[in-house]
C-alpha cells in the first residue's frame, strides 16, 4: 500500500509537470510582448545601426580587424592597443530578434565563440532586452549591453545628435 500511494504521488507530479510545461506561457514571450507594447517606432535600419556600432567603437579606440554582417547581427573582431586594455574583443551586435528580446542562447553563442577565438572578452550589444535568467556563471568575460547600456554609451562617447537619432528607433531603453 505503501509503494501504491508513494507511486501514485510520484506519477501525479510527473503528470502535473508535463501539463506546466506543455500549456504554460513562457516567461520571455510575457517580457517580449511588454516590450512591444511600450517601446514604439521601427527598428533601426541595419546601415545605420551597422554604423552605430563601428562608430562607437571607434570612439572606445577599438580598432575593428574583422566585420561580418547576417541577416539580424553583426559580428566584429576588434583589437585594442592600450596600454591595460589591449587584446582581441569579439563583439556581437544583434539588430533584429523576434520579440525584441535577446535570449540566453545568444548569450551562450557568444561565450562558446569566444572561448574558440581565444579573445580577451566577449561583448554583446543590442538595443534591446537581454534574458540573463537562468545563466549563472560565465567562463569568459562577457560584456553584455542592452539598450539602456547602449544609449549610455551613445551619450557618452558620440556626438549628441546621434542620441536624437536613436529616439526614433524602438528599443535603447526608452
Amino acid at each position: 500500500m505503501i509503494f501504491l500511494v508513494a507511486f501514485g504521488a510520484l506519477g501525479l507530479g510527473a503528470l502535473l509537470i508535463l501539463l506546466i510545461a506543455r500549456y504554460g506561457t513562457n516567461p520571455a514571450e510575457n517580457v517580449a510582448a511588454t516590450l512591444r507594447v511600450v517601446g514604439g517606432g521601427a527598428a533601426m535600419p541595419y546601415d545605420d545601426f551597422r554604423a552605430l556600432i563601428i562608430d562607437l567603437l571607434d570612439a572606445l579606440k577599438l580598432e575593428v580587424v574583422l566585420l561580418t554582417g547576417h541577416a539580424s547581427s553583426l559580428e566584429i573582431i576588434a583589437r585594442s592597443s592600450e596600454p591595460l586594455t589591449g587584446g582581441r574583443y569579439l563583439v556581437h551586435a544583434i539588430w533584429e530578434v523576434p520579440g525584441d528580446v535577446v535570449d540566453q542562447p545568444a548569450v551562450l553563442r557568444l561565450q562558446d565563440a569566444a572561448k574558440a577565438d581565444a579573445v580577451a572578452k566577449g561583448i554583446l550589444i543590442t538595443p534591446y532586452h537581454i534574458l540573463t535568467d537562468g545563466l549563472g556563471n560565465l567562463e569568459l568575460p562577457i560584456e553584455l549591453i542592452d539598450g539602456r547600456a547602449l544609449r549610455g554609451l551613445v551619450e557618452k562617447h558620440l556626438a549628441p545628435e546621434r542620441l536624437d537619432q536613436l529616439a526614433k528607433y524602438r528599443g535603447f531603453g526608452l
